[in-house]
């Protein structure tokens, strides 16, 4: 059986090791051993390409098992949660995390699931207010952004960009996301 293992970190800077060992053992424990590890760097703000992809391919039948180190590494709003929680169970997908140790086939577990991805986003939407505050006072003492130049003269056209980006990929965004595939050897 196949396993999907997606790890995430926020910036560059941070490595994902400390969650990728952790979530190895535990497959390696379960005995599953053929994993699929998905790493991704992004903000958790932003769109995640990376995960979406790990969805997709869950929904097509390719895993059984999605691994992660913990929830609100895969998810911070708890809407967004709930909805792909409920069509990854419809098809007899679990989502499963290391680090909460939590049994996602009983009502329990579904439910403490959802009360972590709960708190994360109540964790995201006061970092967020903490810094629109700072900004503001910060905003009244100095000038926040790029400083001006000659560039802010005249207003500027993305569109040749747009057309420059297209022509480079023959007019096609392609999805290039492959799993780095780990072989597990199982424990007697």
């Amino acid at each position: 059986m196949k396993v999907a293992v997606y790890v995430r970190v926020s910036t560059k800077d941070q490595t994902y090791e400390q969650q990728i060992e952790p979530c190895l053992n535990f497959c390696k424990m379960k005995g599953w051993t053929e994993v699929d590890i998905y790493k991704e760097v992004e903000s958790s703000q932003k769109t995640r390409p990376v995960f979406e992809d790990v969805l997709r391919r869950a929904k097509e039948g390719q895993y059984k098992f999605i691994v992660v180190f913990r929830i609100d590494r895969a998810w911070r709003k708890s809407r967004q949660f709930i909805m792909d929680f409920d069509m990854l169970k419809a098809r007899g997908i679990y989502v499963i995390s290391v680090m909460e140790g939590l049994d996602p086939s009983t009502r329990l577990g579904e439910a403490m699931m959802t009360v972590i991805v709960v708190l994360a986003q109540l964790e995201r939407d006061l970092i967020s207010d903490a810094t629109k505050q700072r900004l503001a006072v910060l905003k009244g003492t100095k000038y926040l952004g790029r400083p001006m130049g000659s560039k802010d003269k005249h207003k500027r056209n993305s569109f040749g960009y747009q057309l420059r980006w297209h022509k480079e990929r023959g007019g096609k965004i392609e999805n290039n996301i492959t799993p780095e595939t780990v072989i597990l050897e199982k424990t007697t």
